[in-house]
């Protein structure tokens, strides 16, 4: 485990350890963990085992409650993000060493701004043609993932005549984590026959469309631009990295700069580099916690905008998941009709999976926030979709089970149960009647525009 990793896993720990259950976390809070601050890079197992922590005070993923009695799991509906990646552009990757190699031409680096250079020409070498590949970290990821679901629920994959359906979007390192998953399940349970797929024919309802900043404006809203102009503290990094002002107006878009800057290093906990654990110039030593903090701020609003319930976006980012609902009703239904389906699973992206959340509402995902100055305070990206994060929605029927028997469903974001809005009444705990459920989904079919 790398020092960053290593760093991130224990703050965040600490962080968790000290808030109640759907407490409000502070701006002093925040500041004092800065691991949390690296956005959606941050490792999946950091995020499940704090969270439970939060919740349990247990560091570990989270024990799940005992099935109603009569029932047995049957039947799992699954939606993963890939797992630990590069960071994704390799344009960017090119444009900071560049930067680096004209500004180290004209004697414009710090001493630190040097120190700097080696490590990134280091970091831009182990990620030559490599931007957004899956790393060893993401395809382990997934791995554990499938243990965990066989340990948890037995079950389901045991028996003859078992069935998996297993499909992704076109993007390899999806592709890859499914196949990572699915190697992992089949060496566990070799009696489950296991079919993968990876094709364009699914993108409509596992990626649906390019929402990316085509509803909230970011160039022309002033709410948005007061929100980053506010964030805008780069010029301590500037100064602490290049020696002189001319260096910086010449080759340094500072927001540019600093912003990929930022990328690259909170991405490093993804990625295993050669002596990565004496590195000199740390995330920290980098940027200032509130620099980190801005940085953060300004990428948690961007996911929130534009695939949650943002109200400036006019529900255009949850709505992106009305076709995912769909396919997961469609094939729940067939598995209970008695397809010989004990899992579909579903191998995507932090843009299918945060949609996802959001419109189902899970427990206050979906919420809207008027206040963006406040909305690092209740919504956090960290928490929603780390690195391989998913959301599993587990089905059980009674052991004397007739066709026409109540089948109970519950959902786990991140292997911890959550709940939908109170209106959605349980049958026990947090298991629903999936006849309630499935009603939610279809109405949210005929009523949601893509």
């Amino acid at each position: 485990m790398n020092a960053l990793r290593l760093f991130l896993t224990s703050s965040v720990a600490t962080f968790f350890l000290s808030q109640g259950v759907c407490a409000t976390i502070t701006n002093a809070e925040l500041e004092s963990q800065p691991g949390l601050f690296c956005s959606n890079y941050v490792p999946y197992e950091s995020s499940v085992k704090s969270i439970n922590k939060l919740r349990t005070g247990v560091f570990d993923f989270p024990t799940l409650s005992e099935a109603p009695a009569g029932y047995t799991p049957f039947y799992i509906s699954h939606y993963g993000r890939h797992g630990s990646r590069y960071h994704y552009s390799q344009d960017d990757y090119k444009y900071i060493a560049e930067v680096f190699v004209k500004a180290a031409a004209e004697s414009g680096l710090t001493p630190f701004g040097m120190q700097l250079f080696v490590e990134m020409q280091q970091i831009c070498q182990d990620a030559d043609k490599r931007a957004g590949d899956l790393t060893p970290l993401g395809r382990e990821q997934h791995r554990g993932i499938a243990r965990r679901m066989v340990k948890n629920f037995p079950e389901v994959f045991s028996g003859e005549n078992k069935k998996v359906d297993a499909k992704s979007t076109t993007v390899l390192r999806c592709a890859l984590s499914m196949t990572s998953f699915c190697q992992e399940l089949n060496k566990i349970c070799p009696n489950v026959a296991i079919d993968n797929d990876a094709s364009e024919k699914y993108q409509n309802y596992m990626c649906h469309g390019k929402v990316v900043g085509d509803f909230s404006g970011d160039n022309s809203n002033p709410e948005l631009q007061a929100f980053y102009e506010k964030r805008d503290v780069g010029n301590e990094v500037l100064d602490k990295i290049f020696s002189n002002k001319n260096t910086i107006k010449k080759y340094v878009n500072k927001q540019k700069f600093v912003s990929t800057l930022y990328y690259m290093l909170v991405s490093l906990q993804c990625v295993d580099v050669d002596n990565l654990d004496e590195r000199n110039c740390s995330l920290t030593k980098v940027f200032s916690i509130k620099e980190l903090e801005s940085q953060w701020q300004s990428h948690n609003l961007y996911w929130y905008k534009d695939y949650s319930n943002c109200p400036m976006n006019g529900g255009k980012g949850k709505n992106a998941a009305k076709f995912l609902v769909e396919q997961i009703r469609i094939e729940a239904d067939a598995a209970i009709a008695g397809n010989g389906a004990a899992a579909n699973l579903r191998f995507g992206h932090d843009t299918g999976l945060i949609p996802l959340v959001s419109l189902l509402n899970l427990d206050g995902i979906g919420d809207p926030h008027k206040d963006l100055e406040l909305l690092h305070n209740y919504w956090q990206d960290f928490s929603v979709s780390p690195m391989a994060g998913n959301l599993q929605m587990i089905f059980y029927r009674k052991n004397d089970s007739s066709s026409d028997s109540q089948i109970l469903v519950k959902f786990l974001l991140n292997e911890r149960e959550v709940k939908l809005p109170s209106d959605k009444p349980t049958v026990t705990g947090c298991y629903y009647d999936w006849k309630v459920i499935r009603d939610y989904f279809s109405e949210l079919e005929r009523t949601v525009l893509p």
